[in-house]
């Protein structure tokens, strides 16, 4: 059965599988294996922009079939599910025992458990909930030859010697093609809280934030979004030149302490309050926030996401905003106001800038980035500029043990090659 992906980065895909089970899953990698054949696994394909271009994809591996829940225990807030089961699929079951998964990417109606973690994909509430390495317990991964690993267990506590399971995390499918996840759940809030607030610069809504956090407020999300970006998701925004974004999920009565709270240190600190919604109205803002972060299916935009020190994050918005200018693109920015990581999404509405012209752009940025100790990646981009340029701009100190990791774990190379970190 085809998947209907003629190529992944500019790459074609010369042939594609869809296994019915874990069991197919394997013998298809031992197949390929034998035959040398480099595959790249596809989940719900939402993050198939991140990476550098593959160095060739013979055998694209679908995993949309591996789907369902294993084991769930709604007691121990542990459940267990195939790498193919989509994440909002995972959210209603588990809505139905009021309980939750704290992740939210983007596009959780496509997105599928094993694809998030092999992106580390997450969203805003990653400020109270941590990302996907603070959640996974165990893990099931097919390597290349067809080889089934565990690693962790069904337990929340459950650590005894090297925490294999954070190895898969992030790695883009380099190192295993994910088949099966145990996570530990949270019970949904009695009530959730968001509160809309303007500032005229992103520095005075880093600097409020700072207040709050002071202040013993407790959110689950922070964002610092520029009008641009907050057009997204909300009508009448052009007077924000920045949004500050923050929600609250707790009891109800904490909720509204909360709420009086940061109204009491709003009008005393500047700032104004431009939309206050309950509990429906933010879990549907939420959702939309999540997805507007994601890049658009059409590929005529460049994603980035910059990582920098408190007090540099300003600086570099600056020299981001300048990098709109030089590409005459539309910038919208999105800041994770507790975590200083600012991501840019420059949009073209007519004619895209030239190749040459970007790449040396996004090439100057970076070196702007590095200079003050922050790293710069493309998160996306069209593959004709990818081919010049390494995405990542990564040189780590661990760069070789990584190299000898994956090593041992795929001799061959065959997995996803060349689209991590230093061309694994």
């Amino acid at each position: 059965m085809p998947g209907n992906m003629p190529e992944i980065d500019g790459v074609p895909v010369e042939r594609e599988a869809v296994p019915q089970s874990v069991e197919e899953l394997a013998q298809a990698a031992k197949e390929a294996y034998a035959q040398n054949l480099s595959m790249v696994a596809v989940g719900g394909g939402t993050q198939l922009h991140l990476g550098n271009p593959p160095r060739s994809v013979r055998l694209a591996l679908h995993t949309r079939q591996l789907r369902g829940v294993v084991e769930y225990e709604p007691g121990n807030l542990t459940v267990s599910v195939r790498a193919g089961t989509i994440l909002q699929e995972l959210q209603d079951l588990l809505g139905r025992e009021n309980q939750f998964l704290p992740l939210d990417p983007p596009h959780p109606e496509r997105a599928t458990i094993g694809g998030l973690l092999a992106t580390n994909a997450s969203g805003p509430i990653r400020f109270r909930y941590g990302t996907a390495r603070d959640l996974l317990l165990g893990i099931q991964v097919v390597h290349a030859d067809g080889t089934q690993t565990r690693a962790g267990g069904k337990l929340v506590k459950n650590v005894t010697g090297y925490d294999m399971c954070k190895l898969y995390i992030g790695s883009l499918g380099t190192l295993g093609i994910i088949s099966e996840l145990t996570f530990k759940v949270q019970p949904k809030s009695e009530a959730i809280a968001t509160v809309m607030l303007a500032y005229p610069t992103l520095r005075a809504a880093l600097e409020a934030t700072q207040r709050f956090l002071r202040a013993d407020l407790m959110p689950d999300a922070l964002e610092a979004w520029n009008s641009a970006a907050f057009q997204t998701i909300a009508e009448g925004a052009e007077g924000a030149p920045w949004a500050l974004l923050l929600r609250f999920g707790e009891t109800d009565a904490a909720v509204r302490w909360q709420l009086d709270r940061l109204r009491e240190l709003v009008s005393s600190g500047g700032g104004s309050i431009l939309n206050v919604l309950g509990t429906a109205e933010s879990e549907e803002i939420w959702r939309r926030a999540a997805s507007a972060r994601a890049p658009s299916a059409d590929g005529a935009d460049l994603w980035l996401k910059l990582s920098a020190l408190h007090q540099s994050i300003t600086d570099m918005e600056r020299r981001m905003v300048e990098l709109g200018e030089r590409l005459q693109a539309r910038t919208l920015l999105f800041c994770h106001a507790g975590t200083s990581i600012l991501y840019g999404r420059y949009h073209w509405v007519q004619s895209e800038c030239e190749c040459g012209e970007m790449a040396r752009a996004i090439v100057e940025l970076r070196r702007q980035c590095t200079a003050i100790g922050g790293h710069l990646v493309v998160e996306k981009v069209r593959p004709e500029v990818k081919r010049g340029l390494d995405v990542w701009g990564y040189e780590a100190p661990a760069l070789e043990l990584m190299r000898r990791v994956k090593k041992q774990f795929d001799p061959k190379g065959l997995l996803n090659p060349g689209r991590f970190v230093g061309g694994i």
